[in-house]
């Protein structure tokens, strides 16, 4: 029998299995001889899958299901579950600009996860994955989920699945970036609180806004601002849940003109001002 309740944002009701909250959600199956609606996915579906026998059809295409395994299903693909014998199941919805957002802060090629959709894993892995998303099940229940704390949970997923999809493949060329965008890449650690700006490094790298530009689109599908500003922000929000002082610390060093400036930049991201963020986290720090 399957089991499934939605979580609105700021008005929780319980009587179920699924979990929902600003472009994350949780959902878990327990089932047998169950077939799923097809549905045409408009974000990122992680499923972590244990499974005596089924099939996951993505775009109609069969993935027979046996063992533990992870799939991954992208926006704008039908798909749906066809389960035979027992399965558990635990899926992890991630907005696409989200995911996105983590594989740019991760610098992952994320045609890497579109060419590798379903993954066989050992049952120590499955045990070590699935405690992740337990957690942000947890999570995802508080009435302000540490959105900071789940993302930081999907990133050690993500990490895990790049690292089962690299040992399977002999020549990674194919999902590497060119030295330029790396060495741009580079530039942003090194640069990011005082240089906002992609001119500064479009000189640093000899070529023109416009080349990064094209250079950062065919390989990422991003603009490079936003990569400065992801970086940004991502510190940001470190700094906010950290320091003692922390947005007046933070304005100073991440090199805002002012709190103005900041506050509309931290607002427009994140949908939340720095100080609401700030008490956010320290609540769920106690």
């Amino acid at each position: 029998m399957l089991r499934y309740t939605k979580f609105n944002a700021g008005n929780i009701a319980t009587c179920g299995e699924h979990v929902e909250h600003l472009g994350f959600l949780y959902r878990m199956w327990n089932v047998r001889k169950y077939t799923s609606p097809q549905i045409e996915s408009k974000d990122l579906r992680l499923t972590l899958i244990h499974s005596k026998g089924g099939t996951h059809y993505i775009d109609q295409q069969q993935h027979n299901m046996a063992g533990y395994q992870i799939h991954l299903t992208f926006p704008k693909q039908s798909s749906y579950f066809y389960f035979l014998e027992e399965t558990s199941a635990y899926q992890i919805r991630i907005s696409w600009q989200n995911f996105e957002k983590l594989c740019h802060t991760l610098s992952i090629n994320i045609k890497l996860f579109k060419d590798y959709p379903i993954l066989q894993i050992s049952p120590a892995k499955f045990e070590t994955l699935r405690h992740e998303f337990n957690k942000i099940r947890i999570e995802l229940c508080h009435f302000q989920p540490p959105l900071s704390l789940i993302a930081t949970r999907i990133e050690t997923i993500l990490h895990e699945i790049k690292h089962f999809i690299t040992r399977q493949i002999d020549n990674l060329t194919a999902y590497t970036y060119p030295p330029m965008l790396n060495r741009f890449l580079e530039l942003i650690e090194q640069h990011y609180k005082q240089q906002h700006q992609v001119s500064y490094y479009a000189s640093a790298l000899n070529v023109t806004s416009n080349y990064l530009s094209k250079l950062t689109r065919r390989h990422m599908q991003v603009k490079p601002l936003k990569l400065i500003h992801d970086r940004l922000l991502k510190e940001a929000q470190h700094l906010l849940r950290s320091n003692s002082n922390p947005i007046k610390s933070t304005i100073i060093e991440l090199g805002f003109a002012d709190f103005s400036t900041f506050s509309h930049f931290f607002k427009q991201r994140t949908n939340i001002s720095p100080s609401a963020y700030q008490m956010q986290s320290t609540y769920h720090q106690k």
